[in-house]
């Protein structure tokens, strides 16, 4: 492996760490819709959709997919 390898390889495992970490700190939104509550922790309030509830969700899905 040449130098270049080494560099690029380096980058990719910081990448993926950095994203472990991320994890483990904050969670995933996949937390809140499982617990069917937010505690804000990812930030996004306005499109988390546990947040919003069951009756918001519809409404958004129904224009969404309304033809």
């Amino acid at each position: 492996m040449g130098p270049v390898d080494i560099v690029i390889l380096a980058l990719v495992l910081a990448g993926v760490a950095a994203v472990v970490v991320r994890v483990r700190r904050k969670g995933v939104c996949a937390d809140c819709a499982e617990g069917a509550t937010c505690s804000g922790h990812c930030g996004r309030k306005k499109t988390c959709p546990a947040a919003k509830g069951d009756d918001k969700v519809y409404e958004e899905l129904a224009k969404r997919f309304d033809a």
